[in-house]
């Protein structure tokens, strides 16, 4: 039996704010009698305070997080620092969801994995995977992925209260057939893909569609200095018949 450890660890907690799932993993640490400090972004670019720069202790965890941390501070993490990426490594960095949709892939997943100085590279300690539907749209795999990610989260702050380094050891030699796909993707993919051509077929459009349709953040067409926003994302016949009852 794996036997907790002897002294709380000391924690940097990363997480988002006004986010329950990032409440959720911080109350988790609490309760564990973890000495957790905790970071809250509110946007991307948002600066690391300097009041963090000086941190040491065992582990950093960077849960939804925006801020992006320097080697330095990753380094004063004596044991890990661990990121919970919310994609599979088939995806490192932003606008993952959107990707997978757009390429049609059939799973999703998300990534535990150790951090370096750059995105999403780092030794990976476990990818909890899981189907993508026929009918998902951004912002039903969202809600799964995020769902998943405190799950993984979870299990990961459980390893470490119970064998700490020995746990992680463990993980990464069992990961050791997960790799990251390449570099680090940006935000400013998906700003370019919601923009729509004007030769655009109906099949690149579907896919546009379904990868970028939010109620917040939606596809478009610019044309002679105007821009054309997607009002809704099922053609007019679809809406109809929805309208009728005839699709439920």
């Amino acid at each position: 039996m794996a036997v907790p450890m002897s002294a709380p660890a000391k924690i940097l907690f990363l997480g988002l704010k006004d986010c329950s799932y990032s409440e959720r993993a911080y109350e988790l640490l609490r309760l564990a009698g973890m000495d957790t400090q905790r970071l809250l972004s509110g946007a991307r670019g948002e600066a690391l305070p300097a009041r963090v720069r000086c941190w040491q202790g065992d582990y950093i965890l960077c849960f939804r997080s925006y801020f992006i941390l320097p080697k330095a501070l990753i380094d004063r993490a004596h044991i890990a620092a661990i990121n919970f990426h919310p994609a599979p490594p088939d995806y490192p960095g932003s606008g993952c969801v959107n990707l997978a949709l757009y390429d049609g892939a059939k799973t999703y997943g998300v990534t535990a994995h150790v951090m370096n100085e750059k995105v999403d590279n780092g030794p990976i300690i476990h990818c909890r995977r899981f189907p993508i539907f026929p009918q998902d749209t951004v912002s039903t795999l969202l809600a799964r992925t995020l769902h998943e990610s405190f799950g993984l989260f979870c299990d990961v702050v459980n390893g470490l209260f119970e064998s700490g380094a020995d746990y992680l050891r463990l993980m990464m030699e069992r990961a050791t057939g997960e790799r990251w796909a390449g570099s680090a993707h940006k935000i400013s993919e998906i700003d370019r893909l919601q923009r729509i051509g004007m030769g655009c077929s109906r099949e690149q459009l579907e896919r546009i569609i379904r990868a970028t349709y939010t109620d917040k953040f939606r596809p478009f067409i610019e044309l002679h200095d105007y821009r054309f926003v997607l009002e809704h994302p099922f053609p007019a016949c679809v809406r109809q018949d929805r309208s009728e009852g005839a699709v439920s």
